[in-house]
């Protein structure tokens, strides 16, 4: 790769950005945002937040600042390991489902078991009373549903579209 020429390198900014636009109109404002967070979402929900979030940020494996560099091969190997290190974050803690969905929210990306854990083991109660056994190995992640997915009356090709 070629070296930066030096005349890019003395580009500035031509004005204000806008994170510092940003903080100029907070500066201005007079909203009270602490009580406007705890209407919102309550001092419970803010302070799971924040627990679940200490979490996270201790976790190398969720730092997202090389998302940019990395190539398809490497986006997907840091999926699969993200959420990996998810789902036993989630068996450590012993996360409720709330917890699961405010850790997921914070963590803000598409992961390999989104759909599995979207889509199959919330809607699919036929499955569940039908092999209660196959439906306790998806939701502990023992499987996923492609690889239960032909015991549905559906036609699989229908998700790789």
């Amino acid at each position: 790769m070629s070296q930066t020429p030096a005349w890019v390198k003395k580009l500035t900014p031509s004005g204000p950005q806008g994170h510092e636009l940003l903080a100029q109109e907070r500066a201005k404002s007079n909203l009270p945002v602490r009580k406007v967070s705890e209407f919102l979402f309550g001092r419970d929900g803010i302070e799971k937040k924040k627990r679940i979030l200490g979490i996270l940020e201790k976790e190398k494996v969720f730092d997202k600042s090389q998302n940019y560099f990395a190539g398809r091969t490497e986006r997907f190997k840091t999926a699969l390991a993200r959420a990996k290190r998810f789902r036993q974050l989630t068996v450590q803690y012993k996360w409720s489902d709330e917890e699961i969905l405010i850790a997921a929210d914070l963590i803000s990306e598409p992961g390999p078991y989104g759909l599995h854990q979207s889509m199959f083991l919330v809607s699919n109660f036929a499955l569940k009373k039908r092999t209660a056994r196959n439906f306790e190995a998806c939701a502990t992640h023992n499987i996923n549903w492609c690889t239960i997915h032909r015991q549905l009356p559906i036609d699989a090709s229908l998700f790789f579209l």
